[in-house]
């Protein structure tokens, strides 16, 4: 069991083992597992079934006992995870120039970003992604060694000025969407699960394909009808999309925080969270008989509760490589709320924190667009910063279902030492 993931904010019982955790770990063993050593026994939705460990600690975590009716908004949603469609469709409108077009929304997108579109096709179809999970791995994979094709550059980004050479040729999403399947199938690979790229009801459309047509009609619909209720008021849509990422990120995020802080206990007593991590990690270790490199993966207030354990808690558990992913470990131990923050060593003094004896690695993601994203490599010694380019509104919720995101992860973490992401 070489992999680990521990989760962020706002994880309940209801998205557990919803579809986009289903397509997270997919997207784990198509992409991160293989980087480490891992061999595959087969299709992506068959291999490895226990190289992944994912504790889950949400269930410990806050619990809003009037279910959040002390945000005072008026409409109130239920804080479980739900449709993102009218989010994202309200904050694309942040990046255009006026009035959305809405048969060209993901087309617009690829214009100046194939990698931001192909991510935005995984983050529209991650909570519907149930069945497909596995096919989505598949092409995710067939995408990326697409874009790289065309641009000549591993991370799939296109020079200032270029675009994809056909982009031209196309006049809507689901042009888009036919001309990407058709220039993307020489780049599937061979082991991948067939029916990721075969044609299905003589439509030409495998099951992924077809799930990103039904997402892409599903936003066109709802640009239309947003345009003709608010005659294209961008910066409306933009308000509405931040309100409701601040409405249901803000008390899950506080919640959760403050219920971590408030039961952690003490190394002799670790509270109920504690316990379930270091749990995770040691099952792991147990379970890693091929003796791979031990990585651990934690989003959000995850980094925060791993980087608690590794260096207070469980300072003689060994990890090879942390990766810590919208997270906000730096501004924690600004603030001196670890178990193990020293008030003596800061930035007055010039000094930096060390990094935990059982650690061998430490790479933190951070997506300038994520507002809880925060450095770690001014803070620790030796903790390694990478910018994801994404530049979405939507960024912090989004890393772990989106392809280009597992692929600059996996060609850092390759063992040969391979390039940055």
């Amino acid at each position: 069991m070489p992999l680990v993931y521990v989760h962020g904010v706002g994880n309940r019982e209801e998205n557990r083992r919803g579809s986009a955790a289903r397509l997270r770990d997919e997207l784990f063993r198509a992409h991160l597992l293989t980087a480490i050593g891992h061999e595959p026994a087969g299709p992506a939705s068959l291999s490895a079934p226990d190289a992944l460990v994912s504790p889950f600690w949400g269930s410990l975590a806050g619990k809003l006992h009037w279910n959040g009716r002390s945000t005072p908004l008026p409409r109130m949603q239920r804080l479980a995870a739900g449709d993102t469609t009218d989010v994202l469709l309200d904050l694309l409108a942040e990046e255009a120039d006026g009035p959305l077009s809405a048969d060209r929304l993901i087309a617009d997108v690829a214009r100046t970003s194939l990698p931001d579109a192909i991510d935005l096709l995984f983050t529209l179809t991650a909570d519907a992604a149930d069945r497909e999970a596995s096919e989505l791995a598949a092409l995710a994979g067939q995408l990326v060694r697409y874009g790289e094709h065309i641009t000549g550059r591993p991370d799939g980004l296109t020079s200032e000025g270029t675009t994809i050479p056909w982009w031209e040729e196309v006049r809507s999403d689901t042009e888009f969407l036919e001309r990407l399947r058709k220039e993307s199938a020489p780049f599937a690979a061979p082991d991948a699960p067939s029916t990721a790229w075969q044609s299905m009801g003589g439509e030409g459309q495998g099951q992924a394909w077809a799930m990103f047509r039904r997402r892409a009609d599903r936003l066109r619909h709802r640009a239309d009808r947003l345009r003709r209720d608010a005659a294209g008021a961008v910066g409306g849509q933009a308000a509405r999309g931040v309100r409701r990422l601040t409405r249901n990120a803000v008390p899950r995020f506080v919640g959760d925080v403050t219920s971590y802080l408030a039961q952690r206990g003490t190394p002799e007593q670790p509270g109920p969270i504690v316990r379930e991590v270091v749990e995770g990690i040691e099952r792991a270790a147990a379970g890693n008989r091929a003796g791979l490199p031990l990585v651990v993966v934690a989003h959000s207030m995850g980094g925060n509760i791993v980087y608690d354990v590794l260096s207070h808690f469980r300072p003689d558990l060994a990890v090879d490589t942390l990766v810590t992913v919208g997270s906000q470990v730096g501004l924690f131990e600004e603030l001196k709320l670890f178990g193990a923050s020293r008030p003596e060593i800061n930035g007055e003094t010039g000094g930096r924190v060390p990094l935990p004896p059982g650690l061998g690695r430490w790479i933190n993601v951070v997506d300038h667009s994520d507002l809880l994203a925060y450095r770690v490599g001014p803070i620790f010694e030796g903790a390694e910063d990478y910018a994801y380019p994404s530049g979405a509104a939507w960024a912090h919720t989004a890393y772990l279902v989106q392809p280009y995101f597992h692929a600059r992860l996996a060609r850092l973490l390759r063992a040969d030492g391979g390039a940055g992401a």
